[in-house]
């Protein structure tokens, strides 16, 4: 973050590292933080180059980055629902919030890469 706390979004999420990446997505209320470009940005690098590493015949490790690719596409959904059904604050629509679904995300894409149970793979992520 700068000294005025603002900071650029796609940097946010190219240029630290992968927990910290998945940290800032994971977040919960902050729906404004960021927007579709700097997340399809950052999930087409990060997918290409997942897939890259992963055809390699070199031991690198996948769990970060599979799970970063998630939380991506999974924040991206979580903001497409907000944009339909905007911010909700009463108890039922408490749901609709991106940082839910980017653990939502997460915990489906590298389950259907790891090929683990999903419920495994919600308590690897929690």
């Amino acid at each position: 973050r700068y000294s005025n706390q603002t900071f650029n979004q796609a940097a946010a999420l190219l240029v630290e590292n992968g927990k910290q990446g998945i940290t800032y997505l994971f977040k919960r209320g902050t729906h404004e933080e960021f927007g579709y470009t700097s997340l399809c940005t950052a999930l087409a690098f990060y997918f290409v180059l997942s897939c890259w590493t992963a055809g390699s015949a070199v031991a690198s490790g996948l769990v970060i980055p599979m799970l970063y690719t998630g939380a991506l596409y999974g924040r991206i959904i979580g903001l497409i629902l907000v944009s339909i059904f905007g911010v909700q604050t009463n108890e039922y629509g408490a749901w609709i919030d991106p940082g839910l679904f980017a653990a939502i995300g997460a915990a489906s894409f590298f389950s259907g890469v790891s090929r683990l149970t999903i419920s495994l793979t919600v308590l690897m992520v929690s």
